[in-house]
């Protein structure tokens, strides 16, 4: 896998970077790290002169830190090149991602612009994870996979409680609301148990078809991530909905974590 993340120096960028590593390293992938310096800024600029050299010493050090921040990290096997350049953040790593046929761009919400136009997934570091619960108890055993994916990008969880109404007829309502009531306290479960764990986490209960709904909410609440489970030996509605979003990319636009099957 080939990563493409903007580093600018803030806090937000050098979670990003440190995210990139270590996603580059559990893939066996390459990381690119972008630093884009925006000359345009300083055209009939009114700070004096000295203005725009003032700003490219500061953006040389930042891509020292970054280099800094690659070395502490130890590469490990894995490519990891820091690239500089002058333009507009946004239509460099529009064209970087598409000459160096990228896989995944990691930005901080300042340039989440590139998600409209990227040909690959664009995941926002630090961003919002989306993950669908139903009224089963499965999502329980993946805890410490949400818990490390959310402290590694610095990100909130939303969880999706979600009830499959097309499964049910008109003369099924007691069975429906038995279901969206197990969904609704699976959710409260799960809740609990990561803001013991000191996550940031909000939640949303839906009825439909799980794949639609799940596009919804990530679009609705501006979703980074969607951690959805691999299904065991009798597969759910959710499982199916993974199935369904991961061979349909084009309606995807952003990265999908399947968990690990318990």
């Amino acid at each position: 896998m080939k990563i493409l993340t903007l580093y600018d120096g803030t806090i937000q960028s050098k979670t990003a970077l440190r995210y990139g590593l270590r996603e580059a390293k559990k893939r066996d992938g390459e990381l690119i790290v972008l630093q884009v310096f925006q000359s345009s800024l300083f055209v009939d600029y009114d700070a004096g002169p000295r203005a725009e050299e003032l700003a490219r010493a500061e953006t040389d050090q930042h891509r020292r830190d970054a280099e800094t921040l690659v070395r502490e990290a130890g590469q490990q096997g894995i490519s990891v090149r820091v690239l500089s350049m002058d333009g507009d953040t946004v239509e460099e790593a529009l064209r970087i991602a598409g000459s160096e046929q990228v896989d995944l761009v990691l930005t901080t919400p300042r340039y989440k612009a590139i998600a409209k136009t990227a040909a690959c997934p664009v995941r926002l570091v630090p961003g919002t994870i989306l993950v669908p619960v139903d009224n089963s108890d499965t999502l329980l055993s993946d805890i410490d996979a949400i818990v490390q994916e959310a402290e590694a990008s610095g990100s909130k969880v939303m969880l999706l409680g979600i009830v499959p109404v097309h499964l049910y007829s008109v003369g099924e309502k007691k069975e429906f609301e038995l279901v969206k009531k197990g969904a609704a306290e699976t959710v409260k479960k799960v809740k609990r148990l990561l803001t013991v764990r000191g996550l940031e986490v909000s939640d949303s209960m839906r009825s439909g078809y799980p794949d639609e709904e799940i596009l919804k909410a990530a679009e609705e609440f501006g979703v980074s991530l969607i951690m959805l489970p691999a299904g065991g030996k009798t597969p759910s509605e959710l499982t199916k909905a993974a199935a369904i979003l991961l061979d349909e990319p084009e309606r995807v636009h952003m990265p999908i974590l399947i968990l690990a099957t318990a």
